[in-house]
């Protein structure tokens, strides 16, 4: 009676498919870009911070100049609102206020700055402080 116990209904092992492997991998780059989003937004804050920062910093010098020497207060007025210079308004100011710095620049013994010239400083300090 053994010869007869014979098992023909079983097959060979069949492969099953298996994309769990892909769903980790997509899982992880999810994750990835993620993470990647969020360090680019917190390099931006820093960096914007950063610039504002120095913006401030900048318009504090600008303000602080002292005209005893007006040779040394012309160069510090041109490096500084060049920086400062952003925007349309602004850069008419300094387009205006430039021509009236140039003649204390370039000579030995700078006279003392006029009021016309102090007017547009000042007009060019309200445009970018505000």
């Amino acid at each position: 009676m053994e010869e007869n116990l014979t098992l023909r209904d079983i097959r060979a092992l069949e492969p099953i498919d298996d994309i769990s492997f892909y769903l980790f991998m997509i899982a992880i780059a999810f994750v990835l870009l993620i993470i990647g989003a969020l360090l680019y937004k917190l390099f931006s804050t820093m960096r914007e911070r950063k610039k504002e920062t120095l913006r401030k910093e900048v318009l504090q010098r600008l303000k602080d100049i002292e005209f005893d020497d007006p040779k040394e207060a012309a160069y510090k007025i041109t490096k500084y609102a060049q920086f400062l210079a952003t925007d349309e308004q602004s850069e008419r100011m300094l387009e205006q206020l430039l021509p009236k710095l140039e003649k204390y620049k370039f000579i030995k013994n700078a006279p003392e700055f006029d009021d016309e010239a102090v007017q547009y400083y000042n007009l060019f300090l309200k445009s970018v402080d505000g």
